[in-house]
């Protein structure tokens, strides 16, 4: 059964020049927390706060950004060691994070790198290097930093978050000033016109044949070394985690076809 709908609504905050988008996350923050239960993946309790403020981070961008566009965050912390990855697919509604914390390589500074994907263009990449361990004010350095304009994010619920990121001529004096109340208070004290209502839902779409073809090149090249004398090995989707067996005779077979 497909994961259920969160709706993100944005508007355009008149006289302020800026785009606010928000949502309640408790559906896609469920839909996580059963992916991981029923992939058997354990997370300390440290990491579970990186993998909500990614959802919601990639959630809020992605229903700002134009539809036929895909992007994918890979986030490496200092302190904590831990590499946090979020991508969201207008075209489908999907989001999906995955969190690497066993076997991270040791960095002194975090590093955030940002991939586009847009229908008739060529894939771009962005990479910039940002302070602290909070994964909302990693998205917010990247966009003073990549995308040239300001972002913030705020939490009107333990669930329920909001972006409010500048537009052109956008009133920066405002923007920054804005606080946990004047949030809760935005409804009366701004005049918002919405623009648009985008369902999202956690789903990451990886199969058993997608693993097939992701390991086939690799077979290929050293089927020996990629199966150590067993007959099956057991991968983990890189965007989710979740876990698929694959069978030698499977993988050749498929390199015989492909």
């Amino acid at each position: 059964m497909d994961d259920p709908d969160i709706e993100v609504r944005t508007y355009f905050a008149r006289g302020r020049n800026a785009l606010v988008a928000r949502a309640s996350f408790s559906e896609l923050f469920a839909a996580w927390y059963l992916h991981r239960m029923d992939c058997g993946l354990q997370l300390p309790p440290e990491c579970d706060p990186f993998g909500r403020d990614a959802l919601a981070a990639i959630t809020l961008h992605c229903a700002s950004r134009p539809w036929k566009e895909t992007c994918a965050w890979t986030v490496h912390f200092p302190h904590p060691r831990v590499n946090v990855f979020a991508s969201g697919d207008n075209a489908t509604g999907s989001v999906v994070t995955n969190i690497f914390h066993e076997g991270v390589r040791g960095i002194d500074q975090g590093i955030f790198y940002a991939d586009v994907i847009e229908d008739g263009k060529s894939p771009r990449r962005s990479t910039i290097e940002f302070a602290g361990s909070d994964f909302l004010l990693a998205v917010e350095q990247y966009y003073q930093k990549s995308e040239q304009r300001r972002a913030r994010f705020f939490r009107y619920g333990d669930e329920d978050l909001v972006m409010v990121s500048a537009q052109p001529d956008c009133d920066l004096a405002w923007l920054e000033a804005l606080d946990g109340p004047a949030i809760k208070s935005l409804d009366a004290d701004v005049e918002l016109s919405l623009l648009e209502s985008r369902s999202f839902r956690f789903r990451c779409g990886c199969t058993h044949e997608k693993m097939l073809d992701f390991l086939a090149p690799v077979f290929l090249r050293q089927g020996e070394d990629l199966f150590g004398g067993e007959e099956t090995i057991r991968i983990h989707c890189p965007r989710c985690g979740a876990k698929h067996t694959i069978t030698r005779e499977a993988l050749e077979a498929h390199s015989a076809t492909g």
